[in-house]
């Protein structure tokens, strides 16, 4: 009876962490990233520059209020910041808030996209084909199964940078409704400048189209380097 009581309450937590996240991504507007929002970022885990603790110092000194390391294939930053955070007894529970992240590669009407995983339990069975380092094969490459892996482990599903792909982002941003994903990552500086800004004519069309399926809009500087305030 205790266990079961446990799954109950570990499973009503995971259903309130989807709500507050949701209510996060729904605030999200153009200006959001990079000082205050950013979902996407990557650590020495994948390929990126900075190890996961001095991203979660660079967050605090920046004053982010929420971000996600989606590292390709893997969700150990969000592991080692886990238990860091506990071994230090530091009970941020405002800002900055680190929320669970990862970035897989998978098929989208046969083109070859990355989808991100946000908000999810880092623990799911579901996530077990993702979270090894390397890129799934057969059936779990098929994006259709990715969001429903992200879903069952209660995350959010988040087409990634979609105007960097071979089709058009109008048909994938269709396909990705109709595979019932939650959001686009809509604003994205696809020039790489230095001082991150959206790209506005890109972003601005992708945001009307995410709209119009009724699609969320996220933001990230998709950080490889040594500043989450650029890619």
């Amino acid at each position: 009876m205790e266990e079961e009581q446990k799954t109950i309450d570990l499973i009503n937590m995971s259903d309130i962490n989807s709500a507050q996240l949701l209510k996060i991504i729904k605030s999200i507007t153009k200006t959001s990233c990079p000082n205050s929002i950013n979902f996407h970022i990557h650590s020495t885990y994948s390929d990126g520059s900075l190890t996961a603790k001095e991203i979660y110092y660079q967050a605090i000194e920046l004053n982010i209020e929420h971000y996600a390391i989606t590292d390709h294939h893997s969700v150990d930053a969000y592991i080692e910041l886990s238990e860091f955070n506990e071994s230090t007894n530091n009970s941020r529970l405002k800002f900055p808030k680190l929320w669970s992240g990862i970035e897989i590669t998978c098929l989208l009407k046969g083109c070859l996209v990355h989808v991100l995983g946000l908000g999810f339990d880092y623990k799911s069975k579901y996530l077990l084909p993702y979270v090894d380092h390397k890129s799934a094969i057969g059936n779990e490459l098929l994006a259709s199964t990715v969001v429903d892996s992200i879903h069952k482990a209660k995350g959010i599903a988040v087409l990634a940078h979609p105007a960097r792909y071979k089709l058009p982002f109008d048909l994938l941003i269709n396909e990705a409704s109709n595979l019932k994903f939650d959001a686009v990552e809509t604003w994205y500086n696809y020039e790489r400048a230095h001082n991150w800004i959206p790209s506005e004519f890109v972003c601005d069309k992708i945001f009307d189209c995410a709209n119009s399926y009724s699609l969320l809009s996220t933001c990230g500087t998709d950080s490889h380097g040594l500043s989450l305030l650029r890619r």
